[in-house]
């Protein structure tokens, strides 16, 4: 295939819904799950990561993702998308990844990765050291929650999924996405509350 057919083959590829794609791989051609990988790795190792914490942990559950759902991907029914089912995979393999190690105990948590706040050169370095004592406080706060509030508040604040997505993910109603999302915000407030500093020390 010379470059011009391989730039095509390329742009088709990229325009092809993830249906066309899962058909072409389930009929054999190893390059359809590879642009479905390409498609979706990125935003699904960002949303690992969220979940474990640690960059290490979320490549390895990045490939047994990958791995799964190559292998299972004839019993996609596709009745969810593609990405929310891959992840839904992925949650499955972290849970399990959870269980057996019995992470850190019930602070597991607070290894979640936020954003970093990004540095401002005329801020002063006590100014500096504040924000990064908050980022700390916030980790440490969203750890503390019940694991099922919790597990939602990063599916939502932090990966960015929408409430059919989490639903899906957790085989749980829309409702109780909602009403676990709602009161696991109302707890981080209350802890964030309880453990800021006193001004007056």
């Amino acid at each position: 295939m010379n470059v011009q057919n391989r730039s095509k083959a390329s742009d088709e590829e990229a325009e092809a819904s993830d249906d066309a794609l899962i058909g072409r791989a389930l009929a054999g051609e190893a390059s359809a799950y590879d642009s479905l990988v390409r498609r979706h790795a990125g935003r699904l190792l960002t949303m690992i990561h969220a979940q474990v914490g640690n960059r290490d942990d979320a490549e390895d559950l990045m490939q047994e993702t990958l791995a799964q759902a190559y292998f299972k991907l004839n019993t996609f029914a596709g009745k969810s998308s593609f990405f929310t089912w891959m992840y839904r995979i992925a949650f499955n393999l972290t849970i399990t990844k959870r269980r057996k190690r019995r992470l850190e105990s019930t602070h597991t948590q607070t290894n979640i990765e936020l954003a970093p706040t990004p540095q401002d050169p005329a801020r002063s370095a006590d100014q500096q050291m504040a924000d990064a004592e908050q980022v700390d406080r916030l980790r440490h706060a969203i750890g503390c929650l019940e694991a099922g509030r919790r597990t939602v508040l990063v599916m939502r604040d932090i990966d960015g999924m929408d409430y059919a997505e989490i639903a899906e993910v957790l085989a749980i109603p829309k409702g109780t996405v909602r009403s676990r999302l709602h009161r696991a915000r109302l707890d981080l407030r209350e802890l964030l509350t309880r453990e800021r500093p006193n001004d007056e020390d």
